[in-house]
C-alpha cells in the first residue's frame, strides 16, 4: 500500500477501510460457523459492523482493523478446519497475523489449542518466523531488535495506567467502561447492547451452549489481557471485544418473534451507524490537533523569525516525536529542546532563565497537567479533537494540547511551591518544602514598582508558624517584602516590590525567598507579581484549589461569602469572568449568586445551570464580594459507603475566575 501510496498516514487509512471491508466478511464468516445453517448471521454482523468504535477505527491509519480482520479470518478457518491439513493452515495464518499485531495471538491462539493443536504447533512457528526473521533483519540484527523492543516496552509500560498496575475501585470500574461501554460512544446505545447481551447470554446457556463456549474461548483471554495489561483508556483497545458483544446482543433479540429480531436490530444499527458517521465527519474536518499545532508554531516562527525553545512536557515529548519526523524540513525552527524529566518538566524552563536564557520558550503541554501554572503565562493556544464523542478516540496519542508561548515572564518559581494540587503533591513527594528548606521564586526585575502577591494557608490550627518573604536583587542586604506570625486558616498578603538600586548587577530576575518557622504546618497556594497588572487573590470565604488529574478540571468551591482581593484599586474598567458548576447537582433549586464591591450590587441573578457569567466593573472598585445563598455541609450527608468528615460549606463550585481590563 505504501509502495502505492507515499503518504504514510494515507497508506495506513487506505489498508485500514480496506481491512474494514474484509473484516465485514471474516466476521459473517465466524458467525456461520456459531449459528450453522439453523439461522441468518447478518443480524450479529449488522449490530457489529455499525459499533461505532467499528465504524470509526476503521477510517483511522492504524493496524487495529487489519489486526481484527485477520483475527477474525483465523477463528473462522479453525472452527471450519475438518482436516489436519486444514487446522495447520489455521495456524500458519495465526502466526503470520500476529506479525500484524501481538494481540492477534490472544484471539487465535487459544481457539487452536481448544480445537487441538498438536503437530500444527510447527505451522504456527512458521507462520512466526516469516515475519520475524525479516523484522529482525531490518531492525539491525537480534541486538537492534531487543533494543527496539525493550526501548519501546519501558516507554509504554512508564507512561500508561493500566489495571494490573492500578486496581482501586475507581480503576476497575474505568477499565469496565472503556471495554464495554467506550465501544458504543453513547450511554443509552451501550446501555440497550450490554442488556441485550445479558439476554443473549442466557439464551444461549439454555439453547446453543457450544456457541457460548466458542465464544468463551475465542475473546475470553484477550478479554482478560485487556482488561489488566493494556491502557486502560485507549479506546481502540477493544475493538475486538465489539464482535463477541453484537453476537450476544443479536442472541438476546431471538426472545422475540423471529420476523420481529429485524426490526428490534434495526434502530440499534441505526443508531450505531449515526455515531460512526458523525465521528468520521467530523474527524475528517480538519487535521489533527499535533499538525494543526506544528502549522500555527511554523508560522508564528516566521512571522516573528524567532528560534524560540521548545518545552515540551513528558507526554509531549513521546507523542511529538512520529509528528515531527513526518514534518522534516517543514517543522518550525527552533533553538534547542528543553529536556522532560517526569513530574519536574518546568524546572528546565528554570535553568534555562537562570542560566541567561532569553529567547522565548513554547511550552507544549497536555491540557491535564498543571505545572505551567508555576511559571506567568498568558493564555494558550489549544488544540483538541473536534469530535462528537470524545471517547472513540480515547488513548490517542498525539492527544489534544495546548501551546504556552511564554516570552521572558514576569515571575517563575522553583521547588516545593503548593501553587496547583498537582505541584503541591510533586512537593510532598520530593520532600521540598517549607518544611525542609525556604522555597524560592524569581521576578522579573523590570518589575520594581509593582506588587507581590503571596498567599496560602496554615494547616494545622493549633500552631503559629512565621512567614518571612525576602527580595534579592543584588543588594548588599536583602530586603524584607512580608515578615508576619500567622494565624490559622487562610492568607493573603500584597506587598510593593522594592525599586532596585543597583545598576551593576545585570541580573534580569531578583530572587524571592519564602521560609516559615514550623514550615510543614505551612502552604503557600497563591502567587504574582507584575508592574502592570491589578492583581487579585482568594480572600477568606475561599476553598483550597482542587484538582480532578484524570480530567484536568480545577475549581475551588466558594462558600456563603467569598472575597476576592485586588492589589490596588484600578485605574480602568475591569471585566471579572466566572464559570462554574450548575446548583442542581447538589441543591432542589438554582443558587442565588450576587457580585457586589461595598454596598454597590453589579451582578445579582439565580443559577439554575452551568453558567458563564462576565460582570463589567468600574474603575477604583474595591474588594469584590461573591455570596450565594445554599450551601452544604457533606459532614452532614452520609456517602454511599461512609460518612464524611468535611466540615466545608460548599456553595459554588467555581471552575475559573479572571479579572481583565474591560478595553
Amino acid at each position: 500500500m505504501h509502495a502505492a501510496v507515499p503518504d504514510e498516514p494515507r497508506a495506513l487509512a487506505l489498508l485500514s477501510i480496506v481491512a474494514g471491508a474484509l473484516g465485514v466478511v471474516a466476521m459473517a464468516a465466524l458467525f456461520g460457523r456459531l449459528t450453522g445453517a439453523s439461522r441468518s448471521a447478518w443480524v450479529p454482523v449488522a449490530l457489529g459492523l455499525t459499533a461505532p468504535l467499528y465504524w470509526f477505527t476503521a477510517a483511522r491509519p492504524l493496524s487495529d482493523m487489519p489486526g481484527l480482520a485477520a483475527a477474525l479470518a483465523v477463528q473462522a478457518l479453525t472452527l471450519g478446519a475438518t482436516t489436519r491439513r486444514g487446522l495447520c493452515a489455521a495456524a500458519f495464518a495465526a502466526g503470520l497475523a500476529t506479525g500484524i499485531r501481538s494481540q492477534v495471538a490472544w484471539l487465535t491462539v487459544p481457539l487452536l489449542l481448544a480445537r487441538g493443536l498438536g503437530s500444527p504447533a510447527a505451522a504456527f512457528l512458521a507462520g512466526v518466523l516469516a515475519w520475524a526473521i525479516p523484522l529482525v533483519l531490518l531492525t539491525g540484527g537480534p541486538v537492534g531488535y531487543w533494543h527496539a523492543l525493550f526501548d519501546q516496552g519501558a516507554e509504554d509500560l512508564g507512561n500508561i495506567q493500566m489495571l494490573w498496575t492500578r486496581h482501586g475501585l475507581r480503576d476497575i470500574a474505568d477499565a469496565l467502561y472503556y471495554a464495554f461501554v467506550a465501544p458504543w460512544a453513547a450511554w443509552p446505545l451501550a446501555a440497550v447492547v450490554l442488556v441485550c447481551a445479558g439476554l443473549g447470554i442466557v439464551w444461549l446457556w439454555r439453547h446453543e451452549r457450544r456457541a457460548l463456549a466458542v465464544l468463551a474461548i475465542a475473546f475470553g483471554p484477550y478479554l482478560i489481557f485487556d482488561m489488566l495489561f493494556q491502557e486502560t483508556f485507549t479506546s481502540r483497545y477493544a475493538l475486538p471485544l465489539v464482535v463477541p458483544l453484537a453476537y450476544l446482543a443479536a442472541s438476546g433479540l431471538r426472545w422475540a418473534p423471529a420476523e420481529a429480531v429485524w426490526l428490534l436490530a434495526l434502530p440499534v444499527a441505526m443508531y450505531g451507524a449515526h455515531i460512526g458517521g458523525r465521528s468520521i465527519a467530523a474527524y475528517a474536518q480538519q487535521k489533527a490537533p499535533a499538525f494543526r499545532l506544528l502549522d500555527d508554531m511554523k508560522r508564528a516562527a516566521e512571522a516573528t523569525g524567532a528560534r524560540p525553545v521548545l518545552a515540551p512536557d513528558r507526554r509531549e515529548s513521546f507523542d511529538m516525536r512520529r509528528p515531527l519526523l513526518w514534518m522534516g524540513g517543514a517543522m518550525p525552527p527552533n533553538a534547542r529542546q528543553l529536556a522532560a524529566p517526569p513530574q519536574h518538566e518546568w524546572l528546565e524552563a528554570v535553568r534555562y532563565w537562570n542560566s541567561g536564557g532569553r529567547e522565548p520558550v513554547w511550552f507544549l503541554v497536555d491540557p491535564r497537567r498543571t505545572a505551567i501554572d508555576l511559571v506567568q503565562h498568558a493564555s494558550p493556544f489549544e488544540y483538541q479533537w473536534p469530535l462528537p464523542y470524545p471517547v472513540l478516540i480515547g488513548g490517542v496519542r498525539p492527544n489534544d494540547v495546548s501551546w504556552y508561548a511564554v516570552d521572558r515572564p514576569e515571575w517563575y518559581v522553583g521547588e516545593g511551591w503548593a501553587l496547583t494540587p498537582e505541584a503541591a503533591g510533586v512537593g510532598a513527594a520530593d520532600r521540598r518544602g517549607l518544611a525542609s528548606s525556604p522555597i524560592e521564586g524569581w521576578v522579573r526585575r523590570s518589575a520594581p514598582g509593582g506588587v507581590l502577591m503571596i498567599g496560602g494557608r496554615v494547616l494545622d490550627p493549633s500552631r503559629r508558624p512565621k512567614l518571612t518573604v525576602t527580595f534579592d536583587d543584588g543588594s548588599p542586604d536583602q530586603r524584607s517584602l512580608v515578615s508576619e506570625v500567622l494565624q490559622p486558616g487562610a492568607f493573603l498578603r500584597f506587598a510593593p516590590i522594592p525599586v532596585t538600586t543597583d545598576v551593576a548587577d545585570r541580573r534580569e530576575y531578583a530572587k524571592v525567598g519564602v521560609s516559615a518557622t514550623e514550615g510543614d504546618a505551612v502552604a503557600i497556594e497563591q502567587f504574582d507579581a507584575s508592574a502592570a497588572r491589578t492583581l487579585f487573590g482568594y480572600g477568606d470565604g475561599w476553598h483550597e484549589q482542587e484538582l480532578n488529574p484524570r480530567t484536568g478540571a480545577r475549581w475551588r468551591w466558594l462558600s456563603e461569602r467569598g472575597e476576592i482581593r485586588l492589589s490596588s484599586r484600578p485605574t480602568d474598567t475591569l471585566r471579572l469572568h466566572l464559570e462554574g458548576e450548575s446548583p442542581l447537582k447538589y441543591f432542589s433549586r438554582g443558587s442565588r449568586l450576587k457580585v457586589r464591591s461595598g454596598d454597590q450590587v453589579y451582578f445579582d441573578e439565580v443559577l439554575s445551570s452551568d453558567f458563564s457569567v462576565t460582570v463589567q466593573l468600574p474603575s477604583g472598585v474595591g474588594p469584590i464580594v461573591l455570596e450565594t445563598d445554599q450551601v452544604y455541609v457533606p459532614a452532614e450527608h452520609r456517602s454511599l459507603w461512609r460518612r464524611l468528615a468535611d466540615q466545608r460549606h460548599l456553595g459554588l463550585r467555581i471552575f475559573k475566575v479572571q479579572l481583565r481590563p474591560a478595553s
